[in-house]
């Protein structure tokens, strides 16, 4: 049990959710646990930095809490009865305080319009979590509940004046952007007209794809200081899910952190409601492509693809490590989608919008979150959990190093067998000794052996089971560097084809 009252003051608007968890905990241990998991992301929302002795000592002992909850709740629990019973919680709260809720329109009194608001403040954060956890397990939210959560949006704008204990819907990177030396983005920032323009007003012909709850277009831009300056457009959908998180998201990481290895943002637009990112062009296009295309892949020798993956895991490094002294930056959604290529087949990380601030003063970094990313790709102890940590961003990075090697993408849905997921075949193959099964055969005939037994043995550590057994980032990019090395070295033996078929071929 965590007391509120021990919430620190700069966190106080979290203490009716901790309330919350230690009132249900005596009948559902996992739904007090579902609450604190949404606590703790509310904490980082609203302190993300943990300034203050205090506040760094809650947020510490609460994730050490929930920690210890996740080792003994969490084992043997289906996912889908999970997300059964948060329903049913939400139920029992909804019609628990009913009336009061029905009463609030008739009520003058300060100090219950207050009440009432809080109340439903509370039932807007559980309807997250439930939505959270119903989605990850592809579990619809129940009509009654749909309806019944409309109407607490409704009770949370009509009371809003009355309240004392507001929770800011914001996540803590737009949080962040509240910061005065984050705010100073006017010069980023370019008008509408001049996006028309470059795009030709989103002309179809200009269209290149689709990502990251947008679609992106070719354009050629003159503005302030570019003339005919070659761009990429993503004009996300401002009907989307997560468009407006993801947008802030983004135009805060890449206005501050800049690496030769990430993608660069000229700018970005926010006239009239939309929300438009404007990045440097990467005219190779993304890794993926190549990946799930044998003639494109030949286009990349094996130095190349040596290369890139160097330059990735130095751009995670950056983020990891070299950032900043206070936090460091996970992104979670590393894939061979989100790898663009420039003109010179240097890759350049892409896609923040999914990435979460953690801390740097401590000895590991946790951010509590709802699940996101991409299956196939995605941590396992992170999907099982919701913690996240830098490990998260290893193991995902640790799916694209064996994408390379394997020439294929993460999920191949042609097959119906133990070939589907990358992720649990090439652990397989190295354990049995049978990796040069699964080694694109293309590439094969270049790779020397030292340099595959190192880079093989960088990739599967990276895509251990739990965090504490994977590297660092930065032994990452070490054993890589010396996998090139090795490569670039005189001429060696290099490993042979193989006619045995196994369950990896």
């Amino acid at each position: 049990m965590m007391d509120s009252e021990v919430v620190p003051s700069s966190l106080f608007r979290i203490a009716p959710i901790l309330d919350l968890a230690n009132e249900v905990e005596p009948i559902n241990p996992w739904v007090a646990y579902l609450c604190r998991f949404y606590a703790f992301e509310k904490a980082d929302i609203l302190d993300p930095t943990s300034s203050g002795h205090g506040v760094h000592k809650f947020k510490t002992t609460l994730r050490n809490h929930l920690e210890r909850e996740a080792e003994t709740t969490l084992v043997a629990r289906g996912r889908k009865s999970d997300a059964r019973e948060m329903q049913s919680f939400y139920r029992h709260y909804y019609k628990k305080h009913f009336q009061g809720l029905q009463r609030a329109d008739a009520l003058v009194d300060h100090a219950h319009l207050t009440k009432v608001y809080q109340t439903a403040c509370v039932l807007f954060n559980i309807f997250e979590v439930l939505k959270a956890v119903s989605v990850a397990v592809s579990l619809e939210v129940d009509e009654e509940i749909l309806e019944a959560h409309l109407e607490i949006v409704e009770k949370i704008e009509m009371y809003a004046p009355y309240d004392a204990l507001q929770l800011e819907p914001d996540s803590s990177d737009q949080a962040m952007l509240s910061d005065p030396e984050v705010k100073q983005l006017d010069h980023l920032k370019i008008p509408l007209y001049a996006i028309k323009i470059c795009t030709q007003d989103f002309d179809e012909r200009n269209f290149i794809g689709k990502g990251g709850y947008g679609r992106v277009y070719k354009g050629v831009l003159s503005w302030a200081n570019y003339e005919n300056q070659l761009v990429a457009v993503k004009r996300l959908d401002v009907t989307g899910f997560q468009g407006n998180k993801e947008f802030y998201t983004e135009v805060m990481m890449l206005s501050q952190y800049r690496h030769e290895n990430i993608i660069t943002l000229i700018g970005f637009c926010d006239d009239s409601k939309e929300m438009i990112l404007v990045y440097e062009y990467a005219s190779q296009g993304s890794l993926d492509t190549y990946l799930s295309d044998a003639t494109k892949l030949g286009r990349l020798s094996w130095p190349q693809l040596l290369e890139i993956c160097v330059g990735v895991a130095s751009a995670l490094d950056y983020l990891h490590n070299h950032t900043a002294t206070s936090h460091r930056i996970i992104h979670r959604d590393i894939k061979s989608a989100n790898i663009l290529l420039d003109e010179n087949w240097h890759p350049k990380l892409s896609d923040f919008g999914l990435s979460r601030i953690g801390l740097a003063n401590q000895q590991n970094t946790f951010v509590i979150t709802n699940l996101a990313g991409t299956h196939g790709y995605c941590d396992p102890q992170y999907e099982r959990t919701g913690i996240l940590t830098k490990e998260s961003d290893v193991y995902s990075f640790g799916v694209v190093l064996f994408e390379v090697l394997c020439g294929r993408l993460a999920c191949v849905f042609n097959y119906h067998d133990e070939r589907r997921f990358l992720h649990h075949l090439a652990p397989t193959c190295y354990k049995n000794g049978e990796l040069d099964k699964i080694v694109d055969p293309s590439i094969k005939e270049h790779i020397k052996p030292r340099t595959l037994s190192k880079f093989s043995s960088i990739a599967y550590q990276c895509l251990k089971e739990t965090r504490e057994e994977r590297p660092t980032i930065a032994e990452v990019v070490l054993q890589l560097k010396q996998a090139k090395e090795i490569q670039l070295e005189a001429p060696d033996i290099v490993i042979g084809t193989s006619s045995e078929h196994s369950h990896c071929a």
